[in-house]
């Protein structure tokens, strides 16, 4: 992904459908809710599609209903399902009306958790911010929220707005790879001519062309090269617009004998159809799903035999999607992203995307910070047209040179929160451009500010890294990499971006590798962890780790020998995220199960791996069974097997008997980690769904023979395995108001209610109840307020505690860290919201660095105008402030000064007098 978000696990398709879906094995909603992110053409769709299918064959009495969200207009899902979507099943039926009894029948439903709502293109919904309108939606509507819910939506929607749907697993559609993937399709698609497919892989492989393998890495995009490719010259583009430029072309050659054309109406109907692309993407009603009278506008009446708008849908530019209320077509693009395309070559002048007015921006342009716009910003970038040059030239100029005039995000060394904005996407826009004067200047900068101290310009500046001119971020890296004077924490940061953007890049493996060679522990394992990320599939990195695991150095010296089995540790959890399907690496994972000499959580960690690597591995489930059935291991250790155990093979009943056995020890003193509360942790991460598990859990959080450490080890698997469940929500929302535990265990009951009780009134009034209590600490009421913007259907509570918290100076560093953690999590994109966030922040963002990101948060989802006033408006007051004690001060100066003159006065009279004095006296 483009921001550095950890890939824990990948699927095979058919592992994805049997373990997420079937087998309800995922971290937060048990299979519930899942998001399938990707980029424009990666297959999201198609996915979806297939899961429609399989569903309906494989889960029993499954009712999969699937919603193109476009589609939804001004309706809300609620609507769409109990009126439209159900009209059209009465009218199969041969039913007249939807009756309240098939109504009533629907919603029964949905409480039998029967029902399958496949959501295809939140990024098409018309909403400012589709996520938390989704999310609203659905906690309005607990009916809705007892479905299995499956959606897809474009990654840079997902990545770049407060993201209201945390509760959701998410997983990507990824890319092919390069060249493995890449060329394994084409040698498929050219199987009858191979030497036309060897020809396609030579050419992407030419100097020059980084960036159009980049492009064919999504699926989409590759096939339409492929077919480009056999039926064109031989050559390829350097950019993503000259890629499309190509594809257009083909567009009109693959229907010629149906459709003929001459070239003044192919020009014609491309400049009409940019002109409507670009309307429609600044219009959010109309930005995906185009109604007919829009689209007469800009090609004629579709009755019209000679209409620009009968040869768009003869030639597939555009499709009739549906009908509107009014029974007339609505109509869109073959696909999203040649509606971009069309639209960057409708537009002439970079003003369009950017006309700044620095004092009043209410009067400017700001397209460069809506996200809409992204892809047609990159695209006009890419355009190969001569006289555009120096437009780009400026347009670039204008966003590395972009002043906010709202303060800088560090006080002296940084830059304005819209000013990293506009910075971050330059850095993207040359990697079309690759002929600006200053790009290396701008990597360089880029590559800076991802080494700096962990926040979140630092994210931002690594994403960035990600998407600029990869030829150019790699030369930085390496540059860097390669000098002498950089220490080993930030060579381990820089071979690590190195990996993440040139996977497998052998100069960032053998860096790392270098570095396992340190006597600096920490720097060793870190090192470790970075090859766990980067070193998929590569042999030099898989040999490292596996000398790390056949290592058997004995140290007398008790620390050192603690260090190297953590080393070990994580040699087994890195090989578990690289060794896949090798048989290297399998075979040392196998035999590290054996040796005595090894650590006992080394042993469990390699089985772990071995399950990861080589799923269904017999003899790492076997060993992990021996293990937890020996009677020689300690309790402790058996725990931590059947918890391994549970993770390589769901839901194993060997595993889960052992750990409710565990629940019923007494603990005859207060222990910080008794094997109790070790099993109670390990449930919490193998017992999704599990009845008996929950039902268990349930009764140590009444019992009252439980220490409080214990109750919270309980509360916390409760809110990772019980999402929805009504037994363990009533325990949670017990617990909150029981007057026997501590602060520390209600903070944590609220957490996990904040985790499963989305939509449950009761869990909601709980909450609601905490905040209002005056008999709570700060962090506690912060936690329920976090939880409450989760599951509520109102956040103006939690908002303004939070701030409170952020602002107050009584509370300490890490409970303002985490009022602001969590304002961040829980702000919706609701203008009057966030402005009244940046008023009451603005003035205070100085004094406490944890103020920072929830201020940047409402940067990247404010229109800058918005944001610009809502801080100049407090700028002003304290500025006004500021002015008024200046001009009070200076009077009360000048009174100061005109009394000192006053009395400097009358001493030198009275010394002068004196004087006088004594000379009459001497006379």
């Amino acid at each position: 992904m483009y921001k550095e978000t950890e890939i824990t696990k990948t699927f095979e398709h058919d592992a994805f459908l049997e373990e997420v879906l079937k087998q309800k094995n995922t971290p937060k909603s048990q299979g519930k809710r899942i998001a399938i992110i990707g980029e424009p053409g990666a297959g999201k769709t198609t996915l979806l599609q297939q899961i429609a299918e399989w569903v309906s064959r494989e889960i029993h009495q499954s009712i999969v209903i699937w919603v193109s969200l476009a589609d939804l207009r001004e309706k809300e899902l609620k609507s769409y399902l109990f009126e439209s979507w159900l009209t059209q099943v009465a009218e199969k039926t041969g039913k007249a009306e939807v009756t309240k009894q098939l109504k009533d029948d629907f919603a029964a439903l949905f409480k039998q958790n029967n029902v399958w709502l496949l959501l295809d293109g939140l990024d098409e919904m018309s909403a400012s911010n589709p996520l938390t309108e989704i999310a609203r939606q659905f906690r309005d509507v607990g009916l809705i929220y007892q479905a299995r819910i499956v959606l897809t939506c474009r990654v840079n929607l997902w990545d770049g707005s407060i993201n209201a749907l945390d509760n959701f697993d998410i997983y990507r559609t990824l890319d092919f790879s390069y060249p493995e993937q890449v060329e394994r399709f084409i040698r498929k698609r050219f199987a009858v001519i191979p030497e036309t497919g060897k020809a396609l892989c030579t050419a992407l492989k030419e100097p020059g062309k980084e960036r159009i393998q980049d492009l064919v890495k999504n699926p989409l995009r590759l096939t339409l090269l492929c077919l480009n490719w056999q039926s064109g010259d031989g050559k390829l583009p350097d950019t993503q617009a000259g890629l499309y430029q190509q594809f257009v072309d083909d567009f009109y050659k693959w229907k010629k004998e149906e459709f003929a054309t001459n070239y003044n109406q192919r020009q014609q109907l491309n400049v009409k159809l940019g002109e409507l692309a670009k309307a429609a993407i600044d219009k959010e009603a109309t930005r995906f799903r185009l109604r007919q009278d829009f689209v007469n506008q800009f090609l004629g009446d579709v009755d019209d035999e000679n209409s620009l708008l009968k040869l768009a849908l003869n030639r597939g530019w555009l499709n009739c999607v549906g009908i509107d209320r009014n029974r007339k077509p609505v109509y869109a693009f073959f696909h999203a992203s040649f509606q971009e395309y069309f639209a960057a070559k409708a537009i002439d002048d970079w003003h369009f995307f950017l006309n700044h007015v620095p004092k009043n921006p209410n009067q400017g342009t700001y397209r460069i910070f809506e996200p809409q716009w992204k892809q047609t910003i990159l695209l006009w970038l890419g355009r190969e047209e001569e006289n555009l040059k120096e437009q780009k030239q400026q347009f670039i100029n204008a966003l590395v040179n972009f002043k906010d005039g709202c303060g800088k995000y560090k006080i002296f060394t940084g830059k304005g929160f819209y000013e990293y904005r506009a910075y971050f996407l330059a850095a993207t826009g040359i990697a079309e451009f690759r002929d600006y004067f200053r790009a290396n200047e701008i990597v360089r900068q880029i590559v800076k500010w991802t080494i700096n101290d962990p926040s979140l310009i630092t994210e931002e500046a690594r994403s960035a890294l990600q998407q600029t001119d990869r030829t150019k971020a790699i030369a930085a890296l390496v540059q860097l990499l390669e000098s002498t004077n950089v220490v080993p924490h930030t060579r381990r940061e820089v071979a690590e971006s190195l990996g993440t953007i040139d996977p497998g890049n052998k100069i960032a493996i053998a860096a790392l590798v270098q570095l396992l060679q340190s006597n600096n522990k920490y720097i060793h394992s870190r090192a470790v962890e970075s090859l766990g990320k980067i070193g998929t599939g590569n042999e030099i990195a898989i040999a490292a780790l596996v000398q790390l695991l056949k290592s058997n150095d004995v140290d007398n010296d008790i620390r050192t020998r603690v260090e190297n089995d953590y080393i070990r540790e994580q040699a087994a959890k890195s090989l578990g995220q690289i060794g896949t399907g090798n048989d290297f690496a399998i075979t040392t994972l196998i035999q590290v199960l054996q040796p005595k000499y090894l650590y006992y959580s080394t042993r469990i960690l390699a089985a772990s791996s071995l399950g990861k690597i080589d799923p269904g591995n017999k003899i790492a489930i076997a060993a992990m069974v021996q293990l937890l059935q020996s009677t020689r291991e300690y309790l402790s250790t058996r725990i931590l097997a059947a918890k391994s155990l549970g993770e390589i093979d769901s839901g194993n009943k060997i595993a889960i008997a052992l750990l409710l056995q565990v629940l019923q020890l007494n603990d005859d003193e207060y222990n910080y980690k008794s094997e109790r509360d070790l099993a109670v942790e390990s449930l919490g991460k193998i017992g999704t769904g599990n009845e008996i598990v929950i039902a268990a859990l349930v009764q140590l959080l009444q019992s009252n023979d439980v220490h409080n450490f214990t109750r919270r080890e309980a509360a916390e698997s409760l809110g990772q395995i019980g999402t929805g469940n009504e037994i363990a929500i009533a325990a949670l929302v017990q617990l909150l108001h029981s007057s026997d535990v501590d602060n520390f265990t209600r903070r944590k009951a609220a957490e996990s209610l904040g985790q499963i009780g989305t939509g449950n009134k009761i869990a909601i009034a709980a909450l609601v109840q905490l905040l209002e209590s005056a008999n709570v600490d700060k962090s506690t009421r912060g936690e329920a307020a976090l939880s409450l913007g989760k599951i509520g259907t109102d956040n103006k509570f939690a908002i303004a505690v939070l701030m409170q918290l952020l602002q107050s100076i009584n509370v300490n560093k890490y409970t303002r860290r985490q009022a602001a953690s969590s304002l961040g999590k829980i702000l919706e994109n609701n203008q009057a919201c966030l402005k009244k966030v940046v008023k009451a922040l603005s003035g205070s963002w100085q004094l406490y660095p944890e103020v920072y990101d929830v201020i940047w948060k409402c940067a990247q989802n404010m229109p800058y105008p918005d944001f610009y006033k809502a801080w100049r408006d407090t700028h002003n007051i304290f500025t006004n402030s500021l002015k008024l004690v200046i001009n009070i001060l200076k009077k009360i100066f000048v009174i100061i000064i005109s009394g000192l003159q006053l009395i400097f006065l009358i001493v030198v009279f009275l010394i002068q007098n004196l004087k006088i004095i004594l000379f009459t006296r001497r006379i």
